[in-house]
């Protein structure tokens, strides 16, 4: 798909009139947020439906063929690598022997003082007193918790930072709201602002020293095992935001999870329910070579931590934008609030949007621990699927009648029409049209619909391996005959997207299974396969363990 051809969510720029050419908006569709000329922000409505190419664009041909796995334009922000030039290994090797160990004992002393700090601010401080914001000789002592916080980071590097803007007040905006969360080194922003209150889970508090410290921020508390404790959030936000400025801001990341910075995933809508100003907040790393990024697959948080440290200086800016008021329309849609909140941000940082979330990191997750190397493409299925309205435990149920079709009929092949039956959508609707698209070959009109399948099932995230290829197995065993043929190993190992000499073994095998392969026999022969990623290691391990 060329650059110009770019789907919703991929791609497009912080400026949604630049779609390249072709692009025409759909129907219900008109801007987003824009600056106004005082500064503030026009509220527009968010995008109800994709946008769709122009007639005569390729996508609308039947048969479109430039849609490979290899082809198609994938963000994913939950990746990032992080690669040393030879000067800057050497940097890294130097800092190692001579500075880090000096700022690891600095950091150390100035936790334990910040830590023991902030227990003489909490010294008798009950839960009555917590309904209050923090006052008197409290406030004083919290003020020097939060300056040794700030010497802490200076230690790691981050000597200065850079703030432009200007802050609001909490009578004008409750709410921070930052972006993009790409480390835990996000977290200086509360020393660096000090007067801020975070949103915190329960389990957060048995954490030693930094289960002290949080709660030195008077946090709005969730709690994973209350289901009561997203309305609970939403009343205590409230409650602070209509004391007129007495409770300080509470600081929000709304994507919910961190990512590599390349764009800005959908932001969940926590900070936009309670209705009242926000003020957005730009977060920049300005170093050359990026050390801080932590996401679901990067270099481990020790790593991290190390080459940070390794650096003689660390840039960061902070940037204020104006305070964003919702209008009447965004108070009753939460999702347009959020939409337009997000759209601001995108367009001052330059980045693309996309509407990858939270349960696209876990999806790719779950693929990276049962060895598959698609991670990246099921996190831009999970997408698709979702913005279907496909929840988890409908996948579940779906996945039956999935089977049955595969199962029970002599073609694996699905037109755009049966696809649709089979999702209990409709052939018109933009996102199966799309998820139909990434599926279909060169000059074809027809998907397969065991790949799908096989898809389908990693969406509602399986634990055990053995499940998996046992699924994976039954879908491809067409008419139930107990065995693949070859051919079929050949189809299955390219839906995992699996390396094609296994099928070499699968074929040469010394055996005797010959073209037929039973369950058992695929299992056997994926465990002493040569070509070992991680599910063919963990397929071995299994192997190993329940042979003795």
């Amino acid at each position: 798909m060329s650059n110009g051809h770019r789907l919703n969510g991929y791609g497009g720029g912080a400026d949604r009139d630049d779609r390249g050419p072709g692009y025409k908006l759909g129907r219900g569709h008109s801007e987003p947020s824009v600056m106004a000329d005082d500064g503030g922000y026009k509220p527009g409505r968010a995008n109800s439906e994709p946008s769709v190419m122009a007639e005569g664009s390729s996508v609308d041909r039947p048969g479109y063929s430039d849609t490979s796995r290899k082809d198609f334009p994938l963000l994913n922000p939950f990746t990032h690598k992080m690669h040393l030039n030879l000067l800057q290994k050497v940097q890294v090797a130097v800092m190692t022997v001579t500075l880090i160990p000096v700022r690891l004992v600095l950091i150390a002393v100035c936790l334990v003082i910040a830590w023991f700090f902030s227990f003489l601010c909490l010294l008798g401080h009950t839960e009555e007193d917590e309904q209050q914001p923090i006052t008197g000789c409290r406030r004083s002592l919290r003020l020097v918790a939060f300056f040794f916080g700030r010497v802490m980071f200076f230690m790691a590097g981050f000597h200065w930072v850079t703030v432009k803007g200007k802050r609001a007040t909490s009578a004008e905006a409750p709410i921070l709201v930052l972006a993009p969360h790409t480390s835990y080194f996000d977290s200086q922003v509360a020393v660096d602002l000090i007067q801020v209150s975070v949103i915190s889970r329960m389990e957060t508090l048995d954490l030693p020293v930094f289960g002290t410290m949080a709660k030195l921020t008077q946090p709005v508390f969730v709690s994973r095992e209350d289901p009561s404790s997203r309305q609970k959030t939403v009343r205590e936000i409230q409650r602070r935001a209509a004391t007129g400025g007495k409770w300080p801001q509470i600081l929000l990341f709304p994507e919910g999870t961190t990512t590599n910075g390349s764009c800005l995933i959908n932001f969940k809508l926590g900070a936009f329910i309670p209705g009242v100003p926000v003020q957005p907040v730009c977060l920049r790393y300005k170093n050359r070579l990026n050390t801080v990024v932590w996401t679901w697959k990067s270099l481990p948080v020790y790593k991290v931590m190390w080459f940070t440290l390794s650096q003689f200086h660390n840039r960061f800016e902070i940037e204020f934008l104006p305070v964003y008021t919702p209008s009447k329309e965004e108070k009753k849609d939460v999702k347009l609030f959020a939409y337009n909140v997000r759209s601001v941000f995108a367009r001052v940082l330059g980045l693309p949007i996309t509407e990858n979330s939270l349960e696209d990191a876990r999806t790719m997750r779950n693929a990276d621990v049962l060895g598959l190397p698609n991670a990246q493409h099921l996190v831009h299925i999970s997408r698709i699927v979702r913005q279907l309205g496909i929840t988890r435990d409908e996948m579940k149920e779906l996945l039956s009648s999935l089977c049955d079709a595969v199962t029970q009929s002599s073609e694996p092949s699905v037109t755009l029409d049966e696809l649709a039956i089979h999702l209990k959508s409709s052939p018109s609707s933009l996102h199966l049209r799309e998820l139909f698209l990434f599926y279909l070959k060169a000059g074809e009109n027809v998907i397969d619909l065991r790949k799908f399948a096989t898809h389908f099932y990693l969406l509602t995230l399986p634990k055990a391996v053995d499940d998996f290829l046992q699924f994976c197995f039954h879908v491809y065993d067409r008419n139930q005959k107990g065995f693949l043929v070859v051919s079929e190993v050949n189809e299955l190992l390219d839906a995992l997207g699996l390396p094609q000499s296994a099928v070499e073994v699968l074929a040469n095998s010394g055996d005797g299974l010959g073209s037929q392969v039973s369950y058992e026999g695929f299992k056997e022969i994926v465990a002493n396969s040569k070509d070992c990623n991680s599910l063919f290691k963990h397929a071995r391990s299994k192997d190993k363990k329940h042979k003795s």
